[in-house]
């Protein structure tokens, strides 16, 4: 395959490293940088790890991104074994690690499958340092400071790996009108929390109790649910919707036309017809929960409906991410997006989405 040059530099800062970890936006072709990576470890003298009979791991946080691996492995005409991390692979005698959404590794089920490893370890994310200075400060001590590179996303915007965004912003109700609920809700949630688990802090329960019925009073927000439904049905485009529960999912697909819901329980053969129906245009409208968040390839998806709120600028960047691919179908990637100025707490995660699609560049239409 013909490498854009951001991919060959990337490609060449990995090789010859044993640590090695690539930051780079959402669409630009980190599976295939990996697996580039790879060959041309092969074809190399260093490090010694890369020969025919190595052990090739790639980890994964889903099964779609097992299968995106094991395809572009198959372009380069590499041998690897992908797994995903739930699975718990034993990689003790690997000689190569490939860590795709790496930003996951100081999470303990991550990081106890490399840490007693003697393998090349090379990661990849688009995301890789959240608000936890921690976890920042595991990934920076595990990879080491001076094995980082950043593929800048002007770059590859310029490059036409990416498209441009634009945000929609929908502003449908009264401010607060929903706290009320909320709040009385809050308090009695809390009480029977504290009574159940008395050795966790009351403002522990409280938090968990607030974001427990704000985000119930998004999912049931009617005006909020037709408005989904008529974006979804009046797009010519091939829609995403991401809902952060089933039921809320199940819910829209009823009001959204030539609609289907994916989720992590439906079996994966099932999972993957859906997927690819919408990856060529037979089905119009995926609806899907966080497994469609992070490295999922559908670049005929032009429009994202983000049904689910949230704040984590690195969620935020890899969700928009999935309709920044380019095709021919579209010119740049549509987003759709709410205010929720009924609940406070939502109205506040809002807000800090505002200041992510800023920082990427994004359009922002009231």
């Amino acid at each position: 395959m013909n490498l854009r040059p951001y991919q060959v530099r990337a490609v060449d800062f990995c090789v010859g490293r044993a640590r090695a970890f690539v930051v780079a936006p959402a669409g630009s072709g980190k599976t295939i940088i990996a697996a580039a990576a790879i060959k041309s470890g092969m074809q190399s003298d260093s490090p010694a790890a890369f020969t025919d009979q190595a052990r090739i791991v790639w980890l994964a946080n889903t099964r779609e991104q097992v299968q995106q691996a094991l395809d572009a492995a198959d372009k380069f005409g590499v041998k690897i074994e992908a797994h995903c991390v739930a699975a718990q692979p034993d990689c003790s005698s690997a000689h190569v690690i490939i860590v795709d959404e790496c930003h996951h590794l100081p999470a303990a089920t991550w990081l106890q499958i490399v840490t007693d490893s003697n393998a090349v370890i090379w990661g990849f994310s688009a995301t890789p340092f959240g608000d936890d200075p921690e976890r920042n400060a595991t990934l920076k001590k595990f990879f080491g400071e001076n094995n980082f590179v950043t593929i800048p996303r002007q770059e590859v915007l310029d490059g036409g790996s990416i498209t441009a965004g634009e945000v929609y912003v929908h502003d449908l109700d009264e401010p607060g009108q929903f706290d009320y609920s909320i709040n009385d809700q809050t308090v009695i949630e809390t009480m029977r929390r504290c009574r159940r688990y008395p050795m966790i802090p009351i403002d522990t329960h409280q938090s968990r109790a607030r974001w427990q019925f704000t985000a119930e009073a998004i999912r049931n927000n009617h005006k909020r649910n037709y408005t989904i439904a008529k974006l979804a049905n009046d797009s010519p485009q091939s829609v995403l919707v991401l809902v952060s529960t089933v039921e809320h999912g199940e819910f829209l697909q009823l009001a959204i036309h030539d609609s289907t819901l994916v989720h992590a329980k439906i079996p994966k053969k099932k999972r993957r017809a859906t997927i690819d129906a919408f990856r060529d245009g037979t089905l119009r409208c995926m609806i899907a929960t966080s497994l469609a968040d992070e490295g999922l390839d559908v670049p005929r998806a032009a429009v994202l409906i983000l049904a689910s709120g949230g704040r984590s600028a690195g969620k935020i960047e890899q969700r928009t991410g999935r309709v920044m691919r380019p095709h021919a179908d579209k010119d740049f990637g549509t987003v759709h997006d709410f205010k929720d100025r009924g609940a406070s707490l939502a109205h506040y995660q809002f807000l800090s989405r505002i200041k992510t699609y800023k920082k990427l560049g994004y359009k922002i239409h009231p």
